[in-house]
């Protein structure tokens, strides 16, 4: 299995244990609250999900720009901005109608 394979995979079962956590027969409210924290915590940048995903994505169009791919580098750059500008703050969003709730 080379790295990306392995590094997908990682990351699937990782997002299928928040999904099982969110949505298993015994979930509750603040089950479903802990999953969405580890997709956006706002307090801590760079401790979600959602945060490291931005990184990385910024990263690779960096190195994008550096070897000249410079609609590639726009196009992730783009989807970086999109997931802090608006995936984030709409998670963020949820998880205080959540806490209302609680």
């Amino acid at each position: 299995m080379d790295d990306a394979t392995l590094a997908r995979a990682t990351i699937t079962v990782g997002l299928d244990r928040l999904r099982d956590l969110a949505l298993g027969d015994t979930a509750d409210t603040e089950d479903t609250a802990r999953a969405l924290q580890a997709l956006h915590h706002g307090d801590e940048p760079r401790v979600s999900v959602l945060d490291v995903l931005a990184d990385l994505l910024d990263d690779i169009a960096a190195r994008c720009g550096d070897d000249g791919l410079e609609a590639a580098a726009e196009n992730l750059g783009e989807a970086a901005a999109a997931i802090r500008g608006q995936a984030g703050p709409r998670v963020h969003r949820a998880l205080e109608a959540i806490a209302d709730t609680v």
